[in-house]
């Protein structure tokens, strides 16, 4: 059996407290996400509008089609010369992945049939190998993974992104205090529950970006967290900051 030791010294086993500390870590972890997820939909409808670019009429047709088809996905149609500036766009979406097209590809795909089979296989093929990259994470590493992506340049070229946060240890520290304090007394739980239920989380955000998937895990997960400066996310009904 494993064994985990409390801040306090005190042992606890893994099937018991241990368990309970993950599953409030996890649920507050949701319930914030959640939240974050609602505001980030806005702030990414507010960003469609800001960026909207000029598109024909099949382009337009086409762009509802790849919506529809994928739910799963945020499609970002924006010119962009710099990775940082796609960056800055594909961090935005909120879905489980986002894709940035350059209008002109997608014009491209409208017009002719080939070369929309083509690109949407290229979509499928890259999200499916972003799929099986995220199941060989750890769990730990599957925590700090908050978006994935992929740009397709008006060239064809294929990048890989995903976005990534850290929860502060002292962050860290206080949730598991309050889950002993739950197996303690479950009463504690249900007396917060309302006034609690979503702390205030202080966050590292990175981004990384490579041309492969294999080079996107490795970056993952050789991150230097200590180089990342750590950033106070705000609660409900204040605004995110959505800078990369």
């Amino acid at each position: 059996m494993y064994v985990y030791i409390a801040k306090e010294g005190k042992v606890m086993d893994k099937i018991g407290g241990y368990n309970v500390y993950q599953d409030k870590y996890y649920n507050n972890r949701t319930q914030g996400k959640k939240e974050k997820d609602r505001i980030a939909a806005s702030r990414f409808r507010e960003m469609e509008e800001d960026t909207q670019v000029q598109l024909s009429d099949k382009a337009k047709k086409l762009l509802q089609e790849l919506k529809k088809t994928y739910g799963n996905m945020d499609f970002i149609i924006a010119d962009y010369e710099t990775e940082e500036e796609a960056q800055a766009y594909l961090s935005r979406g909120t879905k489980e992945y986002s894709v940035l097209i350059d209008p002109a590809l997608l014009e491209e795909m409208a017009a002719d049939e080939d070369t929309k089979a083509k690109y949407i296989g290229i979509i499928d093929g890259a999200t499916a190998k972003l799929s099986e990259m995220k199941d060989s994470l750890t769990d730990e590493e599957k925590q700090n993974v908050t978006h994935l992506g992929i740009s397709i340049a008006d060239d064809g070229t294929v990048k890989y992104f995903a976005t990534l946060e850290k929860m502060r240890d002292d962050q860290r520290e206080r949730l598991e205090e309050k889950a002993e304090d739950d197996e303690k007394d479950p009463k504690n739980a249900e007396r917060r529950r309302g006034r609690d239920r979503i702390p205030p989380h202080y966050e590292k955000k990175t981004t990384v970006m490579a041309d492969t998937v294999e080079d996107l895990l490795e970056q993952i997960r050789n991150v230097d967290w200590s180089s990342v400066k750590a950033q106070e996310e705000a609660g409900p009904g204040s605004r995110f900051d959505f800078s990369v």
